[in-house]
């Protein structure tokens, strides 16, 4: 596909990796459609920015605890932009779960917005004409966190999601997901901390928003015989 005046949404974009993912896209030339759910401040500023690249650009807000938000996030951004041909599934929740103190809520909130709305949103994108969809997974599916084990489980599902929708929606639409190691480390993590998960990971270092980026440009750039693939980028930790 030429990214170049390809109608994209990149949910959970208003802050951190998606909008790396949003503005990357917008460099390429790509129209992109900033979704959040409660940051408008910080996605009206990346969609700002989005446009400085000579593009179209537009903010929709969803919650995408819900299937309705999975489904308005695609409808806004079919009303926004005009159309919609790339969906990429980037809006995750992550936060510590210790065994022994997780509740219903915890569990539900993870499955609910990193994995039910992944789905509902690839569905209604697809039945829209989209093209191709970009699932977001993480190390966590392959190596699960003990202390973010919903998370883990989540992540887990979306690889799932990806190889069976790149069954189901093919020849059509192809999906694929790209599954980060640790980036953007969270501001209460100690340097020993972060110098820990950087000794494990083979490449010696954290991953930067980039380093996703990049990688999801390469596939909606991509030739349609790039199908169900999960893609490590997370410098060789899943090893």
């Amino acid at each position: 596909m030429n990214i170049e005046d390809a109608d994209v949404l990149v949910t959970g974009s208003a802050k951190r990796v998606g909008r790396v993912i949003a503005l990357t896209l917008a460099d390429e030339g790509a129209n992109v459609a900033i979704h959040y759910r409660t940051s408008d401040e910080a996605a009206s500023e990346t969609a700002d920015d989005v446009r400085e690249h000579g593009v179209k650009s537009a903010t929709v807000q969803s919650d995408l605890s819900t299937v309705e938000g999975a489904y308005a996030a695609v409808d806004n951004t079919m009303d926004a932009l005009g159309g919609i041909d790339v969906l990429v599934n980037s809006a995750s929740v992550f936060s510590e779960t210790p065994v022994g103190e997780v509740t219903e809520e915890d569990w539900n909130r993870n499955m609910d917005v990193n994995l039910r709305a992944p789905f509902f949103a690839s569905q209604r994108a697809a039945s829209h004409g989209a093209e191709k969809i970009i699932n977001i997974a993480g190390v966590g599916a392959h190596r699960p966190f003990p202390s973010y084990l919903p998370y883990s489980v989540s992540k887990a599902g979306v690889v799932s999601l990806t190889k069976g929708l790149g069954k189901a929606l093919a020849p059509d639409v192809t999906v694929n997901a790209v599954s980060p190691g640790t980036v953007l480390s969270p501001e209460d993590r100690s340097e020993e901390e972060e110098q820990r998960i950087a000794e494990k990971t083979p490449v010696g270092r954290i991953g930067e928003p980039e380093d996703i980026a990049d990688t999801v440009a390469f596939v909606v750039a991509s030739s349609d015989f790039l199908n169900g693939a999960v893609i490590n980028v997370d410098g060789g930790r899943s090893l």
